[in-house]
């Protein structure tokens, strides 16, 4: 009779924290509505169980559509987790091993010892994004699929960064060849193979690789931004020239990214790959593994993540978290120009978390505080204020300098609805700059640069940047000046120093 009695306690007061969640999350989420601040969907399970889900904003700001749970996100680099799963796969039927060479697989592949595991691990030493910098410069509408990357590597005259093993360091090149090597192994295209062993496995029924110059699909959202400080109309990011070469040029590269899904999806892949439908049970421990570097040392990086402060190191194709207050937890994040990507699975407390945004959002705040809620935890405050850089922008694009520069005090002295960050203000002088071939937009860089150096003088990036504003507008001797300025408060900024030495003012 006492266990029993004790278990019905435990059942209501799980059902009365779950009551005090729920109440968390829907008051959460009301405000985030009301004030128009999350574009895009989340979804928190636990246990395999869905236990709430939001959808927000517009999967299409022109159309006016709005995001839904059946909306489709690509998952951006979230992809990756797919594509270590298949070679994990392979790895799990003996059809490779980890450490094969690259070049067993691919023979005209130019570098040797480079491992699979270097390519899941991110150690291989291989170019990024900058491999395809030359061909674009001669083809600018070129569009690089997987097919071009065996010869744009061969072509690639830098050889490797470092000896594959000794660092940790980012490389989207490292899984288009996975996705290569999958295709080899299987004999089949790396679409077809995902379809065929994780996504119907994981009864993953609107999931799909986004194949460059497939028909469109009318469930997925628009990749959406605003391309400046001073604009406050949304435009898909492969419109945006600044945003070209990542978004329309380097748009066809599957295995990093271009897996298209909804949340409700990503639920369903965190509970078949963790209860070992898709890989052994000893592989997927293998797959959450840190990475060892060549010195035996594990990869760790000190993190301020977006679900608080903790270390964060790299497995197979997995980031792994460790946050003091929630132990280990993994996942992946995802970025594409309009659009991010989170997904997270907390392995003690059994929990995930999936979000996705494509518009306008704290992205971070957001995801952190979902989580805190998951935990019976207040979120963070929600900040409604308005920038008062966006607002200095249509000030002085509108009624000029003086007129924006006193409307700017008034912005920053009314702290109950405006927020200011010089930070905001040194990348709309960026934006004013990129635009310098008109001589309007080109006062207005410096008016901005100028006026940042006055708000934040103790901060050496303000004179960089206004100086390189002064060099590029043409007024040499003012820019010296703040290099000089920028220099004297921050005597090893690489920035200040490579201006200099391009001035012939230092020595190489």
């Amino acid at each position: 009779m006492r266990q029993f009695i004790i278990g019905i306690i435990c059942l209501i007061s799980v059902s009365i924290q779950a009551q005090q969640r729920d109440t968390l999350l829907g008051t959460y989420f009301a405000a985030l509505s009301a004030h128009h601040l999350y574009d895009g969907n989340i979804a928190l399970a636990e246990k395999g169980h869905k236990v709430y889900s939001y959808s927000g904003g517009y999967a299409d700001y022109a159309a006016q559509k709005p995001n839904t749970a059946q909306s489709r996100f690509n998952l951006a680099s979230v992809s990756k987790i797919f594509t270590s799963t298949a070679i994990l796969q392979l790895k799990d039927k003996r059809k490779l091993k980890l450490n094969d060479e690259v070049a067993k697989y691919l023979p005209s592949f130019p570098f040797k010892g480079v491992t699979i595991r270097h390519l899941l691990t991110h150690t291989s030493g291989l170019p990024n994004l900058e491999l395809y910098e030359e061909v674009i410069k001669q083809y600018p509408d070129s569009v690089i699929s997987n097919a071009a990357i065996l010869p744009l590597l061969r072509q690639w005259k830098k050889g490797l960064y470092f000896t594959p093993g000794d660092q940790f360091r980012y490389c989207n090149t490292n899984y288009t060849l996975l996705a290569l090597i999958t295709e080899k192994i299987t004999g089949v295209p790396f679409p077809a193979y995902l379809e065929k062993n994780i996504f119907i496995p994981a009864c993953m029924k609107d999931t799909y690789v986004s194949i460059y110059g497939s028909n469109k699909d009318p469930l997925r959202v628009k990749q959406q931004i605003k391309p400046t400080y001073y604009d406050s109309v949304y435009l898909p990011a492969d419109q945006v020239k600044r945003y070209r070469y990542s978004e329309y040029n380097n748009q066809a590269s599957i295995g990093p990214s271009n897996i298209i899904t909804t949340m409700d999806d990503m639920i369903k892949f965190d509970d078949a790959f963790f209860s070992g439908k898709l890989l052994s049970l000893s592989t997927i421990e293998e797959a959450i593994t840190p990475v060892k570097l060549n010195n035996g040392k594990e990869h760790t990086e000190q993190m301020d993540t977006m679900l608080g402060e903790g270390t964060g190191q790299y497995g197979l194709g997995w980031e792994i978290f460790n946050l003091p207050a929630y132990g280990k937890g993994v996942g992946h994040g995802g970025f594409k120009f309009g659009l991010a990507t989170f997904y997270y699975h907390n392995l003690s407390r059994k929990q995930m978390l999936v979000a996705y945004t494509n518009g306008n959002s704290k992205f971070g705040d957001n995801v952190t505080s979902c989580f805190y809620m998951l935990n019976n935890h207040p979120p963070l405050p929600l900040d409604f204020k308005t920038s008062a850089v966006r607002a200095y922008a249509k000030a002085l694009m509108e009624q000029g300098p003086d007129h924006a520069a006193c409307m700017l005090h008034l912005y920053m002295a009314d702290t109950t609805h405006y927020y200011f960050s010089t930070r905001e203000m040194n990348f709309l002088g960026y934006d004013f700059l990129y635009e310098s071939n008109n001589k309007e937009h080109q006062q207005w860089s410096l008016e901005t640069f100028k006026l940042n150096t006055f708000l934040d003088p103790a901060n050496f990036n303000t004179y960089d940047s206004y100086g390189e504003a002064l060099l590029e507008c043409g007024h040499r001797e003012d820019a010296v000046s703040m290099y000089r300025k920028s220099l004297e408060l921050n005597p090893i900024s690489e920035d200040g120093i490579r201006a200099m030495k391009k001035l012939g003012l230092m020595r190489e």
